[in-house]
């Protein structure tokens, strides 16, 4: 066929349709009960210009400032899709209660106030936490950031040795009792105090502190204030140096008392001699100001004794201490002892009665529980993750979400089932394949304090602190941080060594010279509870 002819062709279809269309009546034909209708010629010859969404806007019609905003606003969702996704996926997130992204958030502003309203982070677990080994990594990080010195809570006597202090007694075997571990070393009542221990003194008894590894913890390595905590009033002196200064005494309820002493200015020794009666429930190196953070090792305990201690020492010491954030790190000890769901239960049971006493003894407090590493057991003649270990580690992420507090999957960060031979490969772990090497503590304390500062950096960005601008090439969003940069304020005491008037006012010379202390001034803590 011709083209002329297909032309001719086409052109008469049209021709034909339009016809139809013209003639066609309008409201339609009815055929057998069905209704039938044809386009009107309007309708077919009608064209409808494109519309532009109202959003979308020419470029060449704005502003260089105009772009600018577009290109910050996109970077902006695209920064928050990243960390939400982090917040959903990564296995080292953190599990927020009821799915919360700023359940940390009051911590987070407690930490940005540290320097002028200081605060405390304690953190409790098992013997993983022995020799402060993943707690000082968290410590000095805080404390760089943050401000603070010091290495916090310790108990009068301490059996095993740490990485940051030394200490002696004298006498050497004072009595001592705690809420965990053998039964034989129980305290009748509950005052044990915060580290759920004490040790009795019955006439003079004389504790000493000297600092270490002063270059890997050059802030916990000095400590400005020294506060004794006892369960009746005691005669207390700190020696510190050439000079002897007399403990403040400050009552925090019927069975706790504190005894403050200003050491005018950073020190890396001190002297405690206390004479009477007492209990005795801890000792704090502390500055004067920022955070401190408390390493509260219980070998063999599975977190479940916090009700054995008495409110009446717990309540006042995080209200006086400005306590921010608990740290619970439990489960490794019940790992192996559960057999079943049945076990499984109870155990959450009875965290859950801990978790729901302490936040109602400190209610502006944030909590984050860490459940157990991986744990290898032998099976068939080779090395295992304990069978029930993973059923465990879901159990107690539903249990901190009931319970309304954070939990981070320690399991999961290190690499999940079977990773704790991975980690005995690499010499950080141990060959009873549960407990972590120095290295490894240090690698953990590191991951840890990691996931905080994510989320630290989330909470900047959520609530506008940060002030954020374009990089040079416009590519990515980067912290102006002339504008972001917080308030200068001047250098903890720890770091400062000066002399106040208070601490230069002799009393009496007899050998060292004798000083009239004042009390604390970090924060409220000095005022009497």
């Amino acid at each position: 066929m011709k083209i002329g002819h297909i032309v001719c062709f086409i052109f008469s279809v049209i021709g034909l349709l339009a016809l139809v269309a013209y003639f066609f009546p309008q409201e339609g034909v009815a055929v057998g009960g069905v209704e039938l209708r044809f386009p009107t010629l309007a309708e077919v010859l009608q064209t409808e210009e494109e519309e532009i969404p109202a959003d979308t806007i020419p470029e060449d019609t704005l502003t260089t400032e105009e772009l600018m905003q577009l290109r910050m606003d996109a970077l902006k969702a695209e920064k928050e899709s990243e960390f939400l996704d982090y917040c959903r996926t990564n296995p080292a997130r953190i599990y927020m209660p009821g799915d919360s992204i700023g359940y940390l958030d009051p911590f987070f502003d407690a930490l940005e106030a540290a320097r002028e309203h200081p605060m405390r982070i304690m953190h409790y677990g098992d013997s993983q936490l022995e020799g402060d080994r993943i707690t000082s990594v968290l410590r000095e990080a805080f404390q760089e950031r943050f401000g603070g010195s010091g290495v916090g809570l310790v108990p009068a006597v301490q059996t095993i040795g740490t990485y940051t202090l030394s200490q002696t007694a004298e006498p050497a075997e004072p009595a001592r009792h705690l809420v965990y571990g053998p039964k034989t070393m129980r305290l009748e009542g509950g005052d044990y105090g915060p580290m759920g221990q004490t040790a009795t003194v019955d006439g003079q008894a004389t504790f000493s502190f000297t600092t270490r590894m002063r270059d890997t913890y050059p802030n916990a390595s000095r400590f400005s204030q020294l506060t004794l905590m006892a369960g009746a009033p005691v005669d207390a002196r700190a020696i510190v140096g050439q000079d002897t200064l007399r403990l403040t005494p400050a009552q925090g309820s019927d069975n706790l008392y504190f005894y403050t002493a200003r050491l005018g200015g950073a020190r890396t020794t001190a002297t405690l001699t206390v004479e009477g009666q007492a209990d005795l429930y801890g000792i704090l190196l502390d500055g004067a100001g920022g955070v401190s953070v408390d390493n509260i090792p219980m070998r063999g305990c599975s977190g479940t004794v916090f009700t054995s201690i008495s409110q009446a020492t717990l309540a006042p010491f995080f209200r006086r201490e400005n306590v921010r954030l608990v740290i619970l790190q439990y489960g490794g000890n019940s790992v192996p002892y559960l057999k079943d769901q049945k076990g499984i239960d109870a155990y959450m049971n009875g965290l859950k009665r801990q978790i729901n006493y302490l936040r109602r003894l400190q209610p502006e407090a944030c909590f984050l529980f860490i459940g157990p590493s991986d744990m290898s057991t032998s099976i068939e003649g080779k090395m295992q993750t304990y069978p029930l270990l993973p059923r465990v580690v879901e159990a107690l992420k539903r249990m901190a979400s009931e319970s309304g507090v954070a939990y981070w999957d320690l399991y999961a960060a290190m690499g999940g089932r079977n990773s704790m031979m991975k980690w005995v490969d690499s010499q950080m772990a141990g060959p009873d394949y549960v407990h972590f090497t120095p290295k490894g503590a240090r690698h953990v304390g590191k991951i840890l304090y990691e996931t905080l500062e994510f989320y630290h950096k989330f909470y900047r960005f959520r609530t506008g602190k940060d002030r954020l601008k374009l990089s040079a090439d416009s590519t990515e969003l980067v912290v102006d941080t002339a504008a972001s940069a917080p308030t200068h304020v001047a250098a903890d005491t720890a770091h400062a060594p000066k002399r106040t008037a208070a601490d230069s006012a002799a009393t009496t010379r007899t050998g060292h010279k004798t000083q009239t202390a004042t009390d604390s001034t970090r924060g409220h803590r000095n005022n009497p509870i």
